[in-house]
């Protein structure tokens, strides 16, 4: 499995094209633009993964760079919002971006096409009532046993839907922040 990471810098500078060529042996760059740097991420099995958030805080506190960092989620194909995000994370404030991050600045910045397409990478990867199943846990304040009496299933049911969801999307339900991203998706 591998992802990609975004990096975004105006006037992108040689300094940080050296210091993300530096990073890693299994984080590569894949390609460099005027104002973006995408590298390919197959460090998938490291125990011990990069912190990129730390190197976020190192650009801007000792290199006084404004720069903006999207990491995908871990994938075995092509990640569906890949070529669209390019353009999307130059309009976001600068800092470190994760999938359920995007999310909700997608619906906040009401940008419908990424919407839609968020939206189609869901359904690919679960069926409905796996997806009927999470946005009730999430209505339910994630309350696993009032949303299992709800839908009148077993609450390991309930669970082992909700994992399947978390699994196949990345999207953490069980976290504010997941399920802020859903619930934000599915109701704006």
């Amino acid at each position: 499995m591998k992802r990609r990471l975004y990096i975004y810098q105006e006037n992108l500078s040689e300094e940080l094209i050296q210091l993300f060529e530096a990073l890693s042996k299994n984080i590569k760059i894949e390609s460099v633009e005027e104002d973006m740097i995408t590298l390919l991420d197959e460090d998938y099995y490291n125990e011990e993964p990069t912190d990129l958030e730390q190197y976020h805080i190192l650009l801007v506190e000792d290199f006084d760079s404004m720069v903006t960092i999207f990491i995908e989620p871990y994938q075995n194909n092509p990640f569906v919002l890949g070529k669209d995000i390019k353009e999307f994370i130059k309009t976001l404030p600068h800092n470190v971006y994760h999938f359920e991050d995007l999310i909700t600045y997608i619906v906040l910045k009401n940008n419908i096409e990424l919407k839609e397409k968020v939206r189609d990478f869901i359904s690919s990867k679960v069926n409905n009532e796996v997806l009927h199943t999470v946005r009730e846990f999430i209505d339910n304040n994630m309350n696993s046993s009032k949303s299992a009496k709800k839908l009148y299933m077993h609450r390991n049911t309930l669970n082992y839907r909700i994992d399947n969801f978390i699994e196949t999307t990345h999207i953490n339900v069980k976290t504010f922040k997941g399920a802020n991203a859903v619930y934000m998706l599915y109701k704006f």
